[in-house]
């Protein structure tokens, strides 16, 4: 009668609880074994540093307080607007142009180029001629 199944007795359904119980503590028992102890392998390969390539998050720093062209989708048209940035964020950059100040989106901007002061002094170094009174 040891191999006939009675699921009418009430120590059929408990015996099976506990022994389901004890496979899922033992299960537990190797996972947490697992996590305490890395392997050699991890233990012995040193950690690498990220390259500068994928430590950059953008060039907005070098943006900031410069003049600049910005060309912009505008529908199905591209605007060109000329103006100093003024702020950066994430999604936004903030120019003033003729005095106003405009948020464009960075999702719509095509490119953004650096206008280069022109060298009015002659010197050479692209600034612009020193005042003298």
């Amino acid at each position: 009668m040891r191999g006939v199944v009675n699921p009418t007795n009430p120590n059929y359904y408990w015996s099976k609880t506990v022994q389901y119980q004890g496979q899922q503590g033992q299960q537990r028992q190797q996972v947490q074994g697992q996590q305490r102890q890395p392997s050699k392998q991890q233990q012995q390969q040193p950690k690498q540093q990220p390259s500068k390539a994928q430590a950059r998050e953008g060039f907005d720093p070098e943006l900031l307080d410069k003049d600049v062209e910005v060309e912009q989708v505008k529908g199905a048209n591209v605007v060109v607007k000329r103006g100093r940035v003024v702020d950066v964020s994430k999604y936004w950059l903030k120019l003033l142009v003729n005095g106003e100040v405009v948020y464009l989106n960075k999702a719509y901007i095509l490119s953004i180029k650096p206008l280069v002061v022109k060298d009015t002094a002659g010197d050479g170094n692209g600034r612009e001629p020193s005042r003298q009174k």
